[in-house]
């Protein structure tokens, strides 16, 4: 995986972070707000960084929780279309939605039926074989798709172990690994003749890794601060709920009535790169203020702020990058 021009990734560049930056230069529909984002960063001063939430994501042997992660990941997209919010019963019987009902359902795949996770079985997976273990969740034919192409990597290295050991302990190389080897995972967009890159899921799959092994083994992550934050629904709603934000009335009307927005549209790129602008700013307030933290920490904070009530609707966008 490269830039559109042809320089290789460093550990110290990060194409999400160049992109975001070059983006929010020229929006036309969002833009940050100095005043909103210092407000938030005083808020978020004396907070506590949420610790990574496991207990319902899969704790096993090594290989089987590293096939687990990448599938999870590979599946880790909208989950909002449908009538209804797809959910499934959680460990004391409350429903779970989102992300946490995907790490659940799949943590009783591999403690009931590990053999799902097999490459062979995963390369051939059926869109039938994938209702049986996650039920009536949105965008199947999708995720079907996007797991067919784990099992494919699989298959190729071998084992999910020796592909995640070609990181060799940087998120740097293994963002560059999965784009290169994972279509599903290449979270980019063209704004005005120029490839911008987002990456969240493969970011995001770094995130996850470091807290199931807890920054020891594969989960030995050397650069965790080159990670940006990871730009999806929630996070572009809390920012503009507070003020860090600005959105263009017309864009505001838009997803205020829950108007679809055009993935890789204009007003969907620049609502993404403001969001990753803006969590490199508060990380900046914060460090200059004395308090060290990283992307990747902030946007954990700003995750579990936005699970709260909001004055306003998350944006809408059909698509299997978030």
């Amino acid at each position: 995986a490269r830039y559109a021009s042809g320089r290789r990734w460093t550990m110290r560049t990060n194409p999400v972070r160049e992109s975001a930056a070059w983006v929010v230069g020229r929006a036309r529909y969002v833009r940050l707000d100095e005043g909103g984002l210092h407000s938030l960063a005083r808020e978020l001063e004396d907070l506590p960084v949420p610790a990574w939430e496991g207990r319902y994501h899969f704790p096993g042997e090594e290989e089987l929780t590293l096939r687990y992660l990448l599938l999870l990941d590979a599946l880790n997209f909208c989950f909002w279309p449908g009538k209804e919010k797809w959910s499934v019963p959680g460990p004391d019987g409350k429903k779970l939605t989102g992300y946490f009902a995907l790490a659940y359902a799949l943590r009783r795949a591999a403690e009931g039926f590990p053999d799902f996770f097999s490459p062979e079985a995963l390369a051939s997976l059926t869109e039938d074989s994938l209702r049986e273990v996650l039920g009536k969740i949105p965008l199947l034919r999708l995720r079907a798709r996007a797991a067919r192409e784990v099992g494919e990597l699989l298959l190729q290295f071998g084992s999910a172990r020796e592909f995640f050991r070609g990181a060799r302990g940087s998120c740097a190389r293994l963002v560059e690994l999965v784009t290169a080897h994972l279509p599903s995972f290449r979270d980019s967009a063209m704004y005005f003749g120029r490839q911008v890159f987002f990456y969240k899921r493969a970011q995001i799959l770094c995130a996850d890794l470091f807290g199931t092994f807890e920054g020891r083994g594969p989960g030995e992550l050397a650069d965790m601060d080159w990670l940006t934050a990871f730009a999806d629904y929630k996070l572009p709603q809390l920012l503009r709920a507070k003020g860090a934000l600005a959105v263009a009335p017309e864009l505001a009307h838009r997803i205020d009535r829950g108007k679809l927005l055009p993935a890789g549209g204009r007003e969907e790129v620049e609502l993404r790169a403001a969001t990753v602008a803006a969590v490199d700013q508060l990380v900046a307030l914060l460090g200059k203020w004395g308090r060290t933290l990283r992307a990747f920490e902030v946007d954990w904070m700003l995750w579990h702020l936005s699970q709260g009530e909001l004055p306003f609707p998350h944006h809408r966008t059909l698509t299997c990058f978030y």
